[in-house]
Parts: C-alpha cells; structure tokens; sequence
C-alpha cells in the first residue's frame, strides 16, 4: 500500500462509519420517552370543583390550623430564627405542601391513615 491510497481508504472508512450509524438508527425502533414533572401535572390541571380563595374569609381556630379540603391546593410554614453560642443567627423554613388531585377526596379506611378531626 502506498502513501497515496491512505486519505482515501480513511475516507471510505467515515463514509462507510458513518452508513452504519445512520442505519442503526433508522432501523431502530425508538422507545416511548416518559416523563414526571409536578409542574407539568398542575398546568393543566382541571380547578372544576375545587374551591376558590378569590374574597376574605372569617377564620375559625383550631380547625384552620389544619388542611381545607375544598381547595386545590395548601402549604404550611414552619419558621425559625436560632442563634448560635458566638452570635452567629441562622433562620429557617420548612413548607409543607398539599395539592389535591381530585375535587373529591377518596376514602381513607387504613388505621394508619391521618385524621384531622381533632382539628374540628
């Protein structure tokens, strides 16, 4: 083999590569691509049947402490301020979330399910 004939052979050889993976991917069947995103879920979310925090309301404690099953969605904060020993201060959140995803809620028969009736 000559000097010559070696930029074409290492052509050939890109076309011929090249071939190969435009074939393996025509021929290959492409799998469904599945997706979970929380935000994409609420998007279109249908709100028929929920309630609606659109005018103020009176409170009544301490069941307004706990969660509103009407409405679609809830959170609850939980924040903080510490101070360490040198003087250091540090605040904090924690935030619960609650979205419902239906108008209806489904009954919850497990002894081990939450109950808020205490809250009543």
């Amino acid at each position: 083999m000559n000097r010559r004939s070696i930029p074409g052979l290492a052509l050939l050889a890109l076309l011929a590569a090249a071939g190969v993976y435009l074939l393996a991917r025509v021929d290959r069947p492409h799998p469904p691509r599945a997706a979970l995103s929380v935000a994409g879920a609420l998007r279109n979310a249908d709100n028929a049947g929920f309630l609606r925090a659109d005018s103020p309301r009176a409170f009544r404690f301490p069941a307004d402490h706990g969660p509103h099953p009407g409405f679609r969605t809830e959170w609850w904060y939980y924040t903080g301020n510490l101070e360490t020993r040198e003087g250091r201060r540090f605040g904090f959140q924690l935030t619960f979330f609650r979205s419902a995803l239906t108008a209806t809620p489904q009954a919850r028969t497990s002894e081990w399910a939450a109950s808020h009736a205490y809250l009543a």
